[in-house]
């Protein structure tokens, strides 16, 4: 069920913390959105440098800046490319979409990938009780078609080394949708 895009763009600030994610990206950013969707963060960034938003189902915009650019590709593969280019990494909604076995690998590549004093903010669904797990499991499955697969952060917390530092973590819960927030700097 495809959902058009002026109507996605009213309803998913209601349920995502837009504003909590906004908070991390530094004013005057390169951004690298892994998994960006329909582009919705870009639509609500108003300070950054250049924004790439990378995504299997990137969207059709009428985009003519050159600052702003979007990569149809699996972020998976996209990482493999050098990324000196940006400071600010973004995984907003995207380790649940991404197999179990494969997400810490994804995570660990991509911090190891960073400068120093780059910045990764990882938001994600992470469920505190069974009724927003079903809630979410739900959603996904009506909205994406995929079943979801829970990012474990407590087993990332454990691998973390002495290269990258966590800035903030918290959960904040909208409605039935339970969030994570990670914010991790490179030094």
């Amino acid at each position: 069920m495809a959902i058009p895009k002026n109507i996605y763009f009213k309803l998913r600030p209601l349920i995502l913390p837009i504003n909590d994610i906004l908070s991390f990206i530094p004013k005057s950013a390169n951004i690298l959105d892994l998994g960006c969707g329909k582009g919705l963060l870009l639509e609500n960034l108003k300070y950054y440098t250049s924004y790439t938003g990378v995504d299997l189902n990137v969207p059709e915009l009428d985009v003519n800046m050159p600052n702003i650019n979007f990569i149809k590709c699996d972020c998976m593969d996209y990482i493999n490319r050098k990324l000196e280019d940006y400071d600010t990494f973004l995984l907003i909604d995207l380790l649940h979409h991404i197999k179990p076995n494969q997400q810490l690998i994804f995570v660990k590549k991509l911090l190891n990938q960073m400068k120093r004093n780059d910045i990764l903010i990882i938001k994600d669904i992470y469920p505190k009780n069974i009724v927003t797990k079903f809630w979410n499991a739900f959603h996904d499955f009506i909205i994406s078609k995929q079943l979801i697969n829970y990012f474990d952060f407590n087993e990332f917390f454990k691998t973390i080394s002495n290269n990258s530092i966590i800035l903030n973590k918290f959960h904040k819960r909208i409605f039935l949708y339970d969030h994570f927030f990670l914010v991790i700097k490179r030094n």
